[in-house]
């Protein structure tokens, strides 16, 4: 019978199952990013596509986790569970696109290598639940997604083994708990509202229950069977228990058995799968070989080997049958040993349920046509997904960066506190702070000008009133004219106020959001790297106040406060007003992290 078993290729079924999996994928990013446009206009779409990404892996990942107990609950799941690999591979592809995408919006064009900024830029665990970094649980979680979709492959199982194979990929777990802590201390706490929240909390109750319920289903067969005979033998079940559609799984002397019955012959042998260690109790006869129901996998009952010319070979056990019972031996014999099986004469009603496996030429109509309605939920769930977590984030506010615009400007350089162009306009100087391209301040940039009449050219950023230019470096020249002094401070007096110190640049426009937890990482390199610290506060109506943030001498402070970035503090300080640029002067001792 042998020469009738080959390997499968590509085969028609897991084309089928790819090409729906595309489609998923694609019609996901694609809503999202759609519905982000047009429901938050103020958002870069930078942060449409990482937050698209981000929930696409994560809706996948929810998808993977419960295919494996639901086709332990309902064997109508199997089909969805044979091709399962690709579907994780591709969960992986999603999530790795939503870390590039992060690590160069957020790290890149630093003072840091990106991937060293990821792990020591997004604060520490000190004090919880306002310092958690939780970008480094997110490239935790990642890397063990890596380490499983490189590993995937049959190569790899055959050459770490089954048991050491396993292992690794339930690190998945491990995984999907780093994720959860990861949104939990990232996007949830940035953004508190309760539907989000619930979103994340229904997944992981959904997964914690399918696997419990799993679990409860299989609790009968993981005991260890308990009446045994006075010669030994272990008292199984009844003989009409067993039917080719229906083998019963027992656990003898620490292992799981299979007890098949194939025609009148009854055999047991291991229950267990040498590809992934697979439940072959709840597989089924076919072609006269117990089939694995994960992914196909075949073994002659009597022998336990597979046909020829595959080489897998299972334990087998010595049976009889005595009195309409069936006994096994509990001492097993060398794998592949054949073992004559007990025979019966009385006939067993089959099961009339669809069994199928990804191999098969089609699944049997009833099955499929289950198997259409399930995808049709995963879908249903790819549109409601988007449409819930786009409509209940938060409003983001009117901003703008006029990224590869490059105006003209003309006007008197200060380089202190921070380097600033005054622009003579229509109604008074208007001043516009500067920055270099990146994560970097513009001082170096304009050493020695402060004063002095300049032309240059760059982009303009721009948020409720407040102006940025992101300078192009080798535009800036000296223009005709004499140096002008600096505007004397104007004393605003003592205040003392509550908000969050962002950096001005990302804060202002080229990011929105610029602000709060998920934001930490990158408002700490934009400020040691010289972009100016903002200090961002909001009273009781909502009423917002920008100033730059400069110690008590009047110079920067971005060294003196990277710790209290992106967290509520409290700022004692006096404010002072030049022109229209407002500065708040404080003692860094006297800026603390709220509770």
């Amino acid at each position: 019978m042998g020469h009738g078993y080959v390997a499968v290729g590509w085969s028609r079924q897991k084309r089928i199952y790819d090409a729906v999996l595309t489609a998923g994928v694609l019609v996901y990013l694609g809503l999202f990013a759609g519905l982000h446009v047009a429901i938050h206009p103020n958002a870069t779409i930078e942060t449409a596509i990482i937050r698209a990404l981000g929930t696409c892996a994560f809706l996948m990942l929810h998808v993977v986790l419960s295919i494996g107990p639901l086709a332990r609950l309902d064997r109508r799941f199997l089909p969805l569970l044979y091709n399962r690999r690709h579907l994780g591979v591709t969960m992986f592809c999603v999530a790795a696109a939503h870390g590039a995408f992060s690590i160069f919006q957020f790290h890149a064009l630093s003072n840091m290598n990106p991937f060293v900024s990821v792990l020591v830029s997004d604060g520490s665990f000190r004090a919880l639940p306002g310092s958690v970094p939780f970008q480094p649980l997110g490239a935790a979680a990642l890397g063990i997604l890596l380490v499983m979709a490189a590993t995937s492959h049959d190569f790899w199982l055959a050459n770490l083994t089954a048991p050491v194979w396993k292992s690794i990929h339930m690190l998945v777990y491990l995984a999907y708990a780093l994720l959860v802590a990861h949104i939990a201390f990232g996007a949830l706490h940035s953004d508190e509202r309760a539907p989000l929240f619930g979103i994340v909390a229904a997944g992981a109750t959904w997964i914690l229950g399918v696997h419990l319920a799993a679990a409860l289903r299989g609790r009968a067969a993981d005991r260890e069977a308990g009446r045994r005979t006075p010669d030994g033998w272990v008292d199984v079940c009844a003989v009409d228990a067993v039917t080719p559609s229906r083998p019963v799984g027992v656990t003898i002397g620490g292992e799981r058995v299979a007890v098949v019955r194939n025609g009148d012959a009854i055999s047991a042998i291991s229950a267990v799968c040498r590809h992934q260690n697979g439940p072959l109790d709840e597989g089924r006869v076919i072609d006269g070989c117990l089939t694995c129901p994960w992914h196909g996998y075949q073994y002659l009952p009597e022998t336990g080997a597979s046909p020829p010319p595959f080489t897998e070979t299972l334990p087998t056990f010595d049976v009889r049958v005595q009195g309409g019972r069936i006994h096994v031996h509990p001492r097993p014999h060398v794998p592949g040993t054949r073992v004559e099986p007990a025979r019966v004469s009385a006939a067993v009603a089959e099961d009339p349920a669809p069994f199928y496996v990804g191999w098969l030429p089609q699944a049997p109509p009833p099955l499929a046509r289950f198997v259409r309605r399930a995808v049709l939920v995963v879908f249903a769930a790819a549109v409601a997904a988007p449409v819930a977590v786009v409509s209940w984030e938060s409003a983001f506010p009117p901003s703008r960066f006029e990224f590869g615009v490059a105006r003209a400007f003309e006007g008197i350089l200060r380089e202190h506190p921070f380097p600033a162009l005054e622009v003579a306009g229509d109604h008074g100087i208007v001043s516009y702070a500067l920055v270099a391209p990146g994560k970097f301040g513009a001082a170096p940039l304009v050493t020695g000008l402060d004063g002095a009449p300049v032309r240059l050219k760059g982009s303009l950023i721009e948020r409720q009133g407040r102006s940025m230019v992101e300078v192009e470096p080798e535009t800036i020249t000296r223009g005709a004219g004499a140096s002008a002094g600096a505007e004397a401070p104007e004393d605003r007096g003592a205040v003392t106020l509550r908000g969050e110190i962002v950096d001005a640049k990302c804060f202002l426009g080229v990011m929105n959001p610029g602000a709060t937890t998920v934001h930490r990482a990158c408002a700490r390199r934009c400020i040691s790297g010289g972009i100016p610290a903002l200090f961002w506060a909001r009273d009781r109506t909502g009423t917002e106040a920008y100033l730059m943030l400069t110690g008590l001498d009047g110079r920067p402070l971005n060294a003196d406060i990277l710790d209290l970035v992106a967290e509520p503090v409290e700022a004692t300080g006096r404010v002072e007003r030049i022109g229209d640029r407002w500065y708040l002067r404080a003692d860094p001792r006297q800026i603390r992290r709220l509770p």
